[in-house]
């Protein structure tokens, strides 16, 4: 099996990924659901808590179904032929199984949706990337998958 790509090179890939998901949730809510007017009154507001709380509120939206959008692309995409998200591609990484084979339409559904457990005790999920020998989260070490430099 070729070498297992390391903590920062997947940081890398993840955000070459998710900024442009971002950007885009946000434009959609900054044109077609207000959240120019909350941006607005959130900087010009700066003491007004119901405009903090509003702010806070889209955001955290903008954030979720970003985060939920980039795990149903890396579904689609890491069972693919590509065996990788657009990031992971351009920065020369794929996701195999234990056998360096592509992972299952099944595999691919249960290691993304095991992000959302990577994520929620302070990322530690994916920080454990960093720390391990075999540079897995705990999304990987479930289904037995690896991300590998190509």
């Amino acid at each position: 099996m070729k070498e297992n790509a390391g903590f920062w090179r997947r940081v890398l890939a993840a955000l070459i990924d998710i900024i442009p998901i971002t950007l885009l949730v946000a434009s959609v809510f900054y044109f077609y659901y207000g959240f120019d007017d909350v941006l607005r009154s959130y900087f010009t507001q700066l003491h007004d808590l119901d405009a903090r709380r509003e702010f806070i509120h889209e955001r955290n939206h903008i954030r979720n179904l970003s985060f939920v959008i980039w795990i149903l692309y890396s579904i689609l995409l890491e069972c693919t032929a590509f065996q990788a998200t657009f990031g992971k591609l351009l920065v020369g990484l794929k996701v195999v199984d234990q056998n360096g084979n592509r992972l299952s339409y099944l595999r691919s559904i249960v290691r993304n949706l095991l992000k959302f457990v990577s994520l929620v005790p302070f990322s530690l999920g994916f920080i454990w990337v960093a720390f391990t020998k075999q540079k897995q989260g705990w999304h990987d070490l479930v289904v037995k998958a690896f991300v590998i430099k190509k």
